[in-house]
């Protein structure tokens, strides 16, 4: 007989009790292999045994589904429900053809729902904690980004000007890591040292980092502009000069297929202070380059 019955969240019907009862007494011979079964629903055997054998497993079942109704132990009806869907008859004595008709009804009439409840907990759950995981990335993300400004500000009263240079490297490839660039940190090739280099797009980006006391002149760009000239065409630079750059050096390497990107200190700040991402940064240049020729645009100019 078909119904509408659902997994129970309330008070059993009769109907489903009855498959309930039936099942228990048609699918266990052994008394041993029921209270089994009833432990792995989650029921102790000090509330099994107090109802005693006399009334059979059918009476038996009976009983303990009237208490976890006053109880109103849903989740152990459940469970029981659950266990029975998954039954599968093996136990000598029992008449095992109705056994597996009894099981097959009763499996029909609940048709796939609990496999979609269990389905959609599982699918609740997997969210919970996915949405958990990126609380906690959130955080710690925040976290280093807050230890790669502090430093940096630290960096800004050091006196020892090579350490200055060689420690901002180290905090401008832990940004890019931050965000999840594919990067390779400062290494040396034959004859020369190169300041690392990043993936963005389909380019590849060599790096050239400067903190001095003045703002890099059209030499520094001459001069990385020689390094990127001698690679293939899928390599541009990207130079970050914290103090920027010389305004004739930024037009005379502007312009015809310009292979150079520009940073300096205040957008790197920008990015310290969330007021931007290196991701947006890059894309807004990288623009700027493509559409006008121009290898220098500050973030806070262009918003």
């Amino acid at each position: 007989m078909e119904n509408n019955m659902t997994w129970p969240t309330k008070k059993l019907d009769f109907n489903a009790k009855d498959k309930l009862i039936n099942l228990s007494g048609v699918c266990f011979w052994y008394w041993n292999t029921f209270y089994s079964f009833l432990e792995s629903c989650g029921i102790p055997s000090t509330v099994y045994r107090q109802f005693g054998k006399d009334g059979g497993k059918y009476q038996l079942m009976r009983s303990i589904l009237e208490l976890l109704e006053r109880q109103q132990r849903y989740d152990i009806i459940k469970n029981i429900t659950t266990q029975f869907y998954n039954l599968t008859p093996t136990e000598d004595g029992i008449d095992k053809e109705k056994a597996n008709r009894l099981l097959d009804d009763f499996r029909r009439t609940l048709g796939t729902s609990l496999l979609n409840e269990e389905v959609d907990k599982k699918e609740i759950e997997r969210k919970v904690e996915e949405q958990k995981k990126i609380s906690e990335e959130r955080v710690l993300g925040k976290q280093k980004l807050q230890y790669i400004k502090d430093a940096f500000l630290k960096l800004k009263a050091l006196d020892d000007k090579q350490k200055r240079g060689f420690e901002i490297e180290s905090l401008f490839f832990d940004l890019l890591e931050l965000e999840e660039f594919e990067i390779h940190r400062p290494y040396r090739v034959i004859g020369e040292q190169l300041d690392g280099h990043f993936k963005y797009e389909k380019f590849d980006y060599i790096v050239e980092i400067k903190w001095t006391d003045k703002v890099s002149s059209q030499s520094d760009l001459s001069i990385f502009d020689g390094k990127i000239r001698g690679k293939g065409q899928s390599t541009r630079g990207f130079f970050l000069s914290i103090n920027g750059f010389d305004k004739n050096a930024i037009s005379k390497f502007s312009g015809d297929e310009p292979r150079i990107i520009l940073m300096d200190g205040r957008d790197f700040y920008l990015i310290l202070e969330e007021m931007t991402t290196f991701y947006d940064l890059m894309k807004l240049k990288t623009d700027f380059l493509a559409r006008k020729g121009n290898i220098y645009v500050n973030y806070g100019e262009s918003i």
